[in-house]
């Protein structure tokens, strides 16, 4: 199964093995068929390799990826000779009129009209092989190397966006669902403030506005509890389009993997800065495009230098089945570039712009790069400490409404006082879940924007 850390290892990995298709074994494997989805319960990895196979987006990356590879394959036949292979039968036929004829002395008919058809036949082998061009050669070929390198990078980037896309929507499913589990018990606890304030008033020592208001918030958490149910079907059909998969299908999901800690953020803000810079795709595809434009500007200025070549051909014609002419040659052509409408150096002003564009490019590529994990580290501190005050309060909360309950239980306490302290526990439960779900969003952000998506799963952190 394809998994995330694949693209970056492609970068560096020697050559294939060649086949017919890639002779020099330069072109990645194409994608394997993707399997049937596992009847078991899937974690967040499993629903990850998942996507990177059935995800529309990776496998338009990985052919575009291989398309490059392979024009880099083809840009490495200027270094080899050319050899090309003809032959063919012709038929010709000529008449000729040239007014009454007679027979000469031989027996031969002079004049008159004449019908001669003949079968040409032609075999010729030219063998040609580039000696010298300025550097020309090897400067396409190194260009073509960098293209396929950045559509590779590319494509690792976009995979790192589809896992993204996935780690999101499984951590929305799992909030929803942790959402949900919240307002059954906010609506167990009003059902039971519903019953206590129904007996005392059977019992004569509370009001029938009481009960009502215990009926109210009652029908209110178990709306509450309704619309939540909807945005975990809603959040379960969009994992199922993120994975790849359509958004009927049903995913029977393993439990969510406990909360990490806080490790990556004791590396500092400028050390991720620098790990960004070394693993982000982007980086490694606008760097790719500015060697590529290096070599283009390599490339522009091999047009006005002297190019020497050799070249050598054999050729054979006969006509029916007589040989008529044998013809070999072998020479060596030195061409040397006179004027062209300075068209040569108007090639190398735009090559070298084009340059100065990508350079511009890759630097604005960096900042932003570093930019993103600068934000995404300040996001993950707050989304820590909310976490830590989201759980003090449900604490608090939670023991103040089982405390109000009590007191109104043994009539010392308003059931004004009881709701306020019902509502209080329900809003810190809701509070809790949106930090946990907050948490684990911006721990995926951050290695996003470092570039080491393994480290925003769980089962595939070092």
């Amino acid at each position: 199964m394809i998994r995330m850390i694949l693209p970056l290892m492609l970068l560096a990995a020697p050559a294939l093995g060649g086949t017919p298709e890639d002779p020099r074994g330069l072109i990645p494997p194409p994608r394997a068929a993707c399997g049937e989805v596992p009847a078991t319960a899937l974690s967040l990895a499993a629903l990850v390799d998942i996507a990177l196979c059935r995800n529309p987006q990776t496998a338009a990356g990985w052919a575009a990826a291989r398309a490059a590879a392979a024009q880099a394959g083809a840009a490495r036949g200027a270094a080899l000779p050319s050899i090309d292979a003809s032959f063919g039968p012709t038929l010709t036929r000529s008449n000729s009129f040239q007014g009454t004829g007679f027979v000469d002395g031989n027996g031969q008919i002079v004049g008159g009209a004449q019908a001669v058809t003949n079968t040409n036949t032609s075999a010729r082998l030219a063998l040609s092989y580039l000696i010298f061009d300025g550097g020309g050669r090897s400067a396409r070929i190194a260009a073509a190397d960098a293209q396929a390198a950045a559509a590779l990078a590319q494509y690792a980037d976009t995979a790192q966006a589809v896992v993204l896309n996935v780690v999101t929507a499984y951590n929305a499913l799992a909030g929803n669902r942790a959402v949900e589990e919240a307002n059954r018990a906010n609506v167990a606890f009003a059902r039971q403030s519903r019953d206590l304030a129904a007996a005392r008033s059977r019992a004569g020592v509370a009001t029938g506005a009481d009960r009502l208001q215990a009926e109210t918030q009652l029908a209110q958490a178990e709306l509450t509890l309704i619309q939540t149910r909807g945005s975990v079907a809603t959040s379960a059909a969009q994992l199922a389009v993120a994975v790849g998969l359509p958004p009927t299908m049903a995913l029977d999901l393993a439990p969510a993997a406990p909360l990490g800690d806080a490790a990556r953020l004791k590396a500092g803000a400028a050390a991720l800065i620098a790990e960004a810079e070394r693993l982000r795709p982007d980086i490694l595809a606008a760097r790719a495009n500015v060697s590529a434009a290096e070599a283009n500007v390599r490339s522009a200025r091999s047009a006005g230098r002297p190019s020497l070549a050799v070249q050598a051909s054999n050729s054979l014609s006969a006509v029916d089945t007589n040989v008529d002419r044998n013809l070999a040659s072998v020479g060596v052509i030195l061409s040397v570039p006179i004027f062209s409408g300075w068209n040569a150096r108007y090639n190398i002003a735009a090559a070298r712009a084009q340059l100065e564009q990508q350079q511009a490019l890759a630097e604005q590529t960096r900042q932003q790069a570093g930019l993103a994990v600068y934000s995404n580290v300040i996001a993950f501190e707050n989304a820590l400490a909310s976490l830590e005050t989201a759980r003090v309060l449900v604490a608090s909360a939670t023991e103040s409404a089982a405390l109000a309950q009590g007191r109104y239980k043994a009539g010392v306490g308003t059931f004004a006082e009881l709701l306020n302290a019902q509502a209080a526990q329900a809003g810190a439960r809701q509070q809790l879940v949106q930090a946990e779900f907050n948490l684990r969003t911006a721990d995926a952000q951050l290695a996003r924007a470092v570039g080491d998506m393994g480290e925003a799963i769980p089962e595939r952190r070092r």
